[in-house]
């Protein structure tokens, strides 16, 4: 009993008809095999996860996604989003781009044209880290698949 006198799920549990427990064991010889109640599962669950996947990917070829021409996968997808959601530009960051910036105005003749050399910069260094960030999810992704393999010695 649990507390103040009610039944509790592992009472419950343990109050489980002996007969079934019985059942459940070796047939007495002469006697016909009683079904099987609990016990070590008949299912082959690795087999259950193929057909998953299976499905999964016979849905995935036949449903492409449509990312309305911005983005040419879901790993950019997740990296635009990760971006407009975090700030890029650290104080390192800054304290690296600020002598940049004045040496490029040093040498062009405008402003104008300092300002298209630091996009062209700029749009370099995006680009640099936008195939930094798919490339970390693709190896983050290789390790979990490693790390669910099992092990040989």
């Amino acid at each position: 009993m649990g507390r103040m006198g009610r039944d509790t799920e592992q009472d419950r549990i343990g109050q489980a008809d002996t007969s079934q427990k019985i059942a459940c064991g070796k047939p007495e010889s002469g006697k016909q095999e009683a079904p099987r109640l609990w016990g070590k599962r008949t299912a082959n669950s690795s087999e259950i996860v193929h057909t998953v996947l299976g499905s999964l990917e016979a849905y995935l070829h036949s449903n492409p996604p449509d990312y309305r021409f911005q983005v040419e996968s879901l790993l950019e997808l997740l990296y635009y989003a990760f971006t407009e959601y975090n700030i890029t530009e650290s104080p390192e960051f800054k304290a690296k781009i600020g002598p940049l910036d004045r040496k490029l105005r040093d040498l062009a003749e405008t402003d104008e044209a300092a300002d298209e050399y630091m996009n062209t910069v700029f749009s370099l260094c995006a680009a640099y880290e936008r195939q930094s960030y798919v490339e970390g999810i693709k190896v983050g992704a290789r390790l979990m698949m490693e790390m669910m393999e099992p092990v040989t010695e």
